[in-house]
Formats: C-alpha cells, sequence, structure tokens
C-alpha cells in the first residue's frame, strides 16, 4: 500500500532550516530522536506516520504542506494525523485489537468506540465514518496522476449529458490556439490519452490545461493537491447540472468535509452560466 501522504527528505532539510534549526542535533534535540534518525529522515527514509504531525509542528509548517496526503484518508491515517501509534489509542480506549481489525478492513467500529475516536483524533463522527469506508474499500476512487488518467478524468466528467467531448483532432487543435504554434497532432492526443505515450513538453501541457480551462498545474507532476481542487469542483459542477447543489453545499464534498470558501464562490461564479 502507498503511503498516505508524500515524504521528501530534502523538502524536510528545507524546512528544518528555514525554521532555524541550522544542524539536525538540534533538530533531534527538539523531537526526542537521535541526529542519526534525523539524518536518516533527510536521506529520504521516511519516519512512521505518526511522527509526521510532530515534525511539521517543529518546523512550524502546516502537515498538508509539507506532507500532502495521497488520497482520502482510511482509518490509520487519522490516527497518525493525530500522533499516535495503534498501540497507544488501544490503551487509551480499553479496546484491545478493535482498532487495527477495522484498520485492517476486517471489522468495523463498534458506534461507541467511533465516538470515542472521533473524539481523540479530533475529527467528526462522519469523518472518521468516511475514513472507515476507505478502510474498508469504500471510499472514493484514486486521485488522476498520470497523463491518461488525467485526460480521460476531465473528459468524463467536464462533458455530461447531451454535451459531447470534443475529439483528439479538436483537442490538439484548443492546444494548438493555446500555445500559438503547432505543438501537436491528434494522433499524438490519442496517444497521450490511452497511455501509449506517458510524457509530453511543457508547451503540451501548458496547452492542454488552457484547452479544458483549467489550472496549468493540473497536468504538472506531483500537483495533487491541485488535481484534488479541479476534481472537487468538477463533482460540484455534477450536482449543479442535476439540481442538488443545494444538497451538495449542506453535506460538503464527503461525509464531514465543508466546501472552502473559495470553492463556494466558484460554485456562485459559474451556476447561472450553466445550460438549462
Amino acid at each position: 500500500m502507498s503511503p498516505a501522504r508524500l515524504f521528501d527528505g530534502r523538502r524536510l532539510a528545507t524546512a528544518r532550516t528555514a525554521a532555524g534549526f541550522r544542524n539536525q542535533t538540534r533538530f533531534a534535540e527538539a523531537l526526542g530522536v537521535s541526529k542519526s534518525t534525523v539524518a536518516y529522515w533527510e536521506s529520504g527514509r521516511a519516519p512512521n506516520p505518526e511522527r509526521l504531525p510532530a515534525i511539521a509542528g517543529t518546523v512550524k509548517q502546516d502537515l498538508d504542506v509539507l506532507f500532502p496526503r495521497r488520497g482520502a484518508p482510511d482509518l490509520a491515517d487519522l490516527r497518525c494525523d493525530a500522533g499516535y501509534t495503534q498501540y497507544e489509542v488501544e490503551q487509551i480506549v480499553r479496546s484491545k485489537d478493535s482498532v487495527g481489525n477495522a484498520e485492517r478492513g476486517v471489522r468495523r467500529l463498534a458506534p461507541g468506540l467511533m465516538t470515542a475516536l472521533a473524539d481523540l483524533y479530533g475529527v467528526t463522527a462522519e469523518a472518521l465514518q468516511a475514513a472507515q469506508d476507505v478502510s474498508f474499500g469504500e471510499g472514493p476512487p484514486p486521485l488522476p496522476t498520470t497523463l491518461a488518467a488525467k485526460l480521460e478524468y476531465l473528459l468524463t466528467h467536464m462533458y455530461l449529458g447531451d454535451n459531447q467531448p470534443p475529439s483528439d483532432a479538436e483537442i490538439a487543435l484548443r492546444v494548438n490556439r493555446a500555445v500559438g504554434a503547432s505543438v501537436v497532432s491528434g494522433s499524438d492526443i490519442e496517444d497521450l490519452r490511452t497511455g501509449t505515450v506517458t510524457e509530453t513538453s511543457p508547451a503540451v501541457r501548458e496547452g492542454l490545461a488552457e484547452a479544458f480551462g483549467v489550472s496549468a498545474f493540473f497536468f504538472q507532476p506531483d500537483q495533487l493537491q491541485v488535481v484534488r481542487t479541479i476534481a472537487e469542483g468538477l463533482r460540484v459542477l455534477g450536482h449543479a447540472r442535476n439540481g442538488d447543489l443545494l444538497g451538495l453545499a449542506t453535506r460538503g464534498l464527503n461525509e464531514g468535509q465543508e466546501l472552502s470558501p473559495e470553492l463556494l464562490a466558484f460554485i456562485n461564479d459559474i451556476v447561472d452560466t450553466l445550460p438549462d
């Protein structure tokens, strides 16, 4: 299983020095670990995930910024984000094996334990339930990360109902117009869309973003937060087209997640332009 958060030892080293820890020794002392442990981390070996909140706090950076999340959190991710090992949680809630069984997708948490864990992790009951669903393989689909997956995602989610997606040739034409030069053909787009070709030039990536009307960062590698924001926006559009925008805004994008002010502003700007 891939780690829930992306860890970069070089980014940690940069954050450490920016926070005033000029050497690894002082940083290690602040965290209560050895200098060799810090050196181990900064060489690229990720620490135990429950240590990440303390590390981010020590360098005064947001956890999601320093260690961005990969996909929706499961129960183990919420526990680690609260800074606890599985053993510590089971000691606190006095329930042996229940937490581990739920995290492994073996047996769901009892209602009383759900309440206790939500309080312990500092999340809502809805967020804990959503995380449990992920642990049991019932969470949202993974975010697109490859060029082919991103193209397929946009073609699937931006063109709903009778609104037909553009052909490969039409996409190529839009890209070339956006760039101001002939940089890609319809067959090139087909190769990217089907995954036959997995890389392309920065100009084509920027042209694709312009052609689909999304952030230029969407087609750049290692920009999961941008991809997530756009994916959320497209989901909002889908609900708006189906007449369920008010319900979505009330419930949040996922259980326990509220729509951000930026996304609500985005909704207000584009709802009036949606076709009947």
